[in-house]
Formats: C-alpha cells, sequence, structure tokens
C-alpha cells in the first residue's frame, strides 16, 4: 500500500469495496458515539449527548447528519461536474468519518469527560479550573488534531476524485458548501 492509497482510496481502490468498509465503520460509530456519550451532528463534529436520548437517538442524528452532507456534496458535485456518481459522495462522506472513529473511545473515558465537564463548569472563574483538567484536555486535543486533519484530506480528496475537481473556484465552493453543511447540520441537529 502506498502513500497515495492511504491518503485517497477513492482513486486505487474499488467503489463498493469503500461502500462496504465505510458502511461497516458507520454502524461502528453508531455504537461508539453511544459508549462516548456523543452523537455526530455534523460531518466534522460531535455534541454530548443528552441524559434521555437513547442509541436509536444516535442513530437518527447521525444518520440524518450524513444524508444531509451527501445530499449537499451531491448536488454541489453535480452542478461542477455532472457525470458525478452518488456512490462516489456516499463513499467520501463514510470514508472521511473512519478517522474520527477512532478517537471516539478515547472521548468516553470517564476522566477525560470529568475533566471536560470540570472546565466547562468553572469556565466564568478560571482561578478554580484545575491545571490537571486542563492538561488532560489539551493533551487529547493535541492527540486527536492528525485525525481530524487525515479526516479532512479524505474528504477533499474523495470529492475532488468523485468531481475531478481542478479549479481553484471549485475548491472555494466546496470549502465554503462544507462549512455552511456543518454550521447547518449542528443547528438542525
Amino acid at each position: 500500500m502506498t502513500w497515495k492509497t492511504i491518503f485517497n482510496p477513492f482513486g486505487r481502490l474499488d467503489d463498493k469495496h469503500l461502500l462496504i468498509v465505510g458502511i461497516l465503520f458507520f454502524i461502528l460509530n453508531i455504537f461508539g458515539c453511544y459508549y462516548a456519550g456523543n452523537v455526530n451532528d455534523s460531518i466534522f463534529h460531535l455534541s454530548h449527548l443528552e441524559d434521555n436520548q437513547t442509541i436509536w437517538d444516535v442513530m437518527k442524528i447521525n444518520s440524518l447528519s450524513s444524508v444531509l452532507a451527501i445530499i449537499v456534496l451531491y448536488i454541489l458535485a453535480l452542478f461542477l461536474n455532472n457525470r458525478t456518481r452518488i456512490i462516489d459522495i456516499i463513499n467520501t462522506v463514510l470514508i472521511s468519518a473512519i478517522p474520527l472513529i477512532i478517537i471516539m473511545p478515547i472521548s468516553g473515558m470517564s476522566f477525560l469527560k470529568n475533566a471536560t465537564q470540570s472546565i466547562t463548569k468553572n469556565v466564568g472563574d478560571p482561578s478554580q479550573i484545575e491545571t490537571i483538567n486542563l492538561i488532560l484536555v489539551t493533551a487529547f486535543a493535541l492527540a486527536t488534531l492528525p485525525f481530524m486533519i487525515y479526516s479532512f484530506v479524505l474528504y477533499y480528496n474523495g470529492f475532488k476524485t468523485a468531481t475531478n475537481i481542478k479549479k481553484w473556484q471549485h475548491v472555494v465552493l466546496f470549502v465554503i458548501a462544507s462549512f455552511i453543511l456543518t454550521i447547518v447540520s449542528q443547528t438542525i441537529f
């Protein structure tokens, strides 16, 4: 396996295999989110589950946010290249989420949840924030950064491969659409 395959599996691997892997990881994501007490309310964002939410709520919100992303990206893709296939956009959304699924179990660990809650509770009075909690949350954020970057690289490369975009204006449209999609999805779900 080469670096090109790692950073852009969409051009090198069979689309049906990618779809199967994406669906399997999507299902794992539902259980991982529920375990960690999170929900994917947009492509690159996790929110905390509320106490009364169940695994069915996680499945519904994760599914709806992915479907919304697929619809918006497919409409944009058709605008940029009318020969874009829906399976390529589905694969882009599903495969780009895999790196984020890997960090999910860590975010569900009780010591990290407690540290995050402590910081959130004392945000109005910084003198009450314990240094160890700040170190834990910062270390987790720094450890997850490469996974976030890798996820976005897969997302961009998948869309670029699906649509065959080359112009910088198309890339800007893609980034703007993704940004708006993330904000709208977080607001709706």
